[in-house]
């Protein structure tokens, strides 16, 4: 019995919607309303795409200093090895000290192993003890030395190349969070979007009357359906979805940024020769190091996600925006 009610009081309301505006003009309200949003929103594509490549580089290098930082941390543990044996092998006046030949050549042979994309680069040769004579365990000994610098230096390169990198995917990191925390859809755009809404159910209202009294041809009838039907896709289309990916992606790079800060100052403390000289020290401060390394890659990644989901989040709205422009045509 409801039902039978609801439809003398629409009889009664839409003739006054007949008089305020003819079919024609509830057309052009809504291609007044509705027009230009497929423009805007793919400036926000393409700046999503931007931020996407920008975090894909924090990502990259981020990754690149945390792989560093293991390599890094990996050269120190042999390096301090190879210290215990020079100490272990070595008198206090630099002497050789009951030497143990077969054990110093494994170890040797070992770090040249270790070492051998870097044997050009420092020069570094491998021994076969031979004889167990005075001559021979000096020589040894002076090999191992070498091997701990070339080992030091190693390491210090190493270093540097990781305070680079991270300093390198901070910067990264921070345009990410200036990108994505301005590429959304601002209070006048989502107004817009609400205006175009407004105008496309004014249009259908105008439609059923234009339909009921005559006033309009079939031509203008089939029309306003097809708008109608185009742009009042917008009310199943999850606009706000933009921002909360251009938020999540603000928010992950932030949180990269400000790791990737600390991790740079910390490697470089780590780095510092007055560091190194303490092995205690700079063996925890290289684990921070890789560590904040690893938080920065993984924020920049999640970065990356957000702001490839916020292009596609986008490319719906787009899809949405194209259909109803090209039905005003």
């Amino acid at each position: 019995m409801r039902k039978l009610l609801v439809l003398p009081i629409i009889l009664l309301a839409t003739p006054a919607l007949a008089n305020e505006m003819s079919l024609t003009d509830a057309m052009a309200n809504v291609r007044k309303n509705c027009s230009g949003i497929s423009e805007k929103l793919n400036d926000i594509k393409k700046m999503a795409g931007v931020g996407t490549a920008v975090a894909a580089v924090g990502t990259a290098v981020g990754g690149g200093a945390a792989a560093t930082g293991i390599i890094k941390s990996k050269t120190d543990k042999l390096s301090a090895e190879l210290q215990q044996a020079i100490d272990k092998y070595t008198k206090d006046k630099g002497q050789p000290n009951n030497i143990d030949h077969v054990e110093i050549h494994n170890l040797t042979t070992r770090l040249a192993m270790a070492l051998n994309d870097e044997d050009k680069k420092y020069k570094l040769k491998n021994h076969t003890p031979s004889d167990k004579s005075l001559q021979h365990s000096n020589e040894n000994i002076e090999y191992m030395k070498e091997q701990k610098d070339a080992l030091d230096e190693k390491s210090k390169k190493l270093g540097d190349a990781r305070t680079g990198l991270m300093a390198t995917a901070t910067a990264a990191n921070i345009a990410g969070a200036v990108i994505s925390g301005t590429n959304k859809i601002d209070d006048d755009f989502a107004t817009q979007i609400g205006a175009c809404l407004g105008s496309v159910q004014l249009l259908s209202n105008t439609k059923i009357q234009a339909s009921l009294n005559g006033s309009a041809t079939s031509e203008e009838i089939a029309q306003a359906d097809k708008i109608v039907s185009a742009c009042n896709k917008y009310n199943i289309t999850d606009v706000e979805k933009i921002n909360n990916r251009a938020t999540g992606a603000t928010v992950a790079s932030g949180i990269g940024a400000a790791t990737g800060l600390a991790g740079t100052i910390t490697s470089g403390v780590a780095n510092t020769d007055q560091t190194r000289k303490n092995a205690e020290k700079a063996k925890n401060l290289n684990t921070a190091s890789n560590v904040l390394a690893g938080v920065t890659t993984a924020a920049s990644l999640t970065s990356t996600v957000f702001n490839a989901t916020q292009i596609s989040a986008a490319k719906r709205v787009i899809e949405t925006a194209e259909q109803c422009e090209e039905a005003l045509k």
